[in-house]
């Protein structure tokens, strides 16, 4: 009973402390400015995201087709 108490706190630290590792710090100055950490960097990931999906003006228009038919699958069900 004690081996199997010891792999559970042993996994659950380690599971811990990888969740830390991999979050971004933005406690200092010098970290804010990091694209990750500060509103206009974020901003610029998103609107680069939605123009790789949006480059053409038909591309944008079957994009906008295909969430609507899938609204009106939820919908229906």
């Amino acid at each position: 009973m004690k081996n199997f108490f010891f792999i559970i706190l042993f996994f659950s630290t380690t599971t811990i402390l990888l969740a830390e590792e991999k979050k971004v710090k933005c406690n200092t100055a010098l970290s804010k400015l990091k694209p990750s950490c500060n509103l206009i960097g974020s901003g610029v990931t998103k609107l680069k995201e939605f123009s790789a999906k949006n480059k053409t003006i038909d591309q944008s228009l079957r994009n906008i087709e295909g969430t609507v038919k899938e609204g009106i699958k939820k919908i229906k069900k």
